[in-house]
């Protein structure tokens, strides 16, 4: 007999253990749905390509789209950091033009090489239709292909990517609203 009630109470516990698991996977998963913010509509985002061209500063630049790097990148030429300020200048083709700019940050970057501390900046930039702030390390790149590196940080929540296409927006912001966010100030 006591068999019996032994095995009737672990029978009705497991019972219990799969219907309560069975509701609270239920109410978590309704939860967690309830939770999630709205996904910005596909409409609202621009595809863009791996190569495409950024404004900055009034430059037409030709850039390479990277969802594998954290940061954007510009090309910094004869950079010097002094009292929290970058002094450097543009590669030749950009007119050589010197620019300071405060650096908001430090960060050690991954290269192929190993790591390197480089410094951040913002800046505000124009790709396809949108015109934003973003942050940037600045690292000569003159031997790379390409003087700007938009990264992931920039592209969140206003861009899709579609690596197998280049040039795929025509980048195009007004300029009385281009000259009116940006921080730089030329070298005299």
């Amino acid at each position: 007999m006591q068999s019996f009630s032994v095995s009737r109470f672990v029978a009705s516990s497991v019972f219990f253990v799969v219907l309560t698991a069975y509701e609270a996977g239920s109410l978590r998963a309704q939860v967690n749905d309830d939770a999630q913010p709205a996904a910005p509509t596909d409409s609202a985002m621009i595809t863009v390509g791996a190569i495409e061209e950024v404004i900055l500063w009034g430059l037409s630049f030709p850039a390479r789209i990277d969802t594998g790097a954290d940061l954007s990148s510009l090309d910094a030429r004869d950079l010097v950091v002094r009292d929290n300020v970058a002094d450097f200048r543009l590669g030749r083709r950009w007119g050589s033009r010197r620019f300071q700019l405060p650096v908001v940050e430090w960060r050690q970057i991954q290269t192929s090489l190993g790591s390197e501390r480089r410094p951040v900046v913002e800046l505000s930039i124009c790709l396809g239709s949108k015109l934003f702030r973003t942050r940037a390390t600045l690292k000569d790149r003159s031997e790379m292909p390409y003087p700007f590196l938009v990264g992931r940080t920039a592209l969140s929540g206003k861009f899709l990517v579609d690596p197998s296409r280049s040039k795929a927006v025509k980048t195009a912001c007004a300029e009385a609203s281009l000259a009116s966010v940006q921080s730089w100030q030329p070298k005299e």
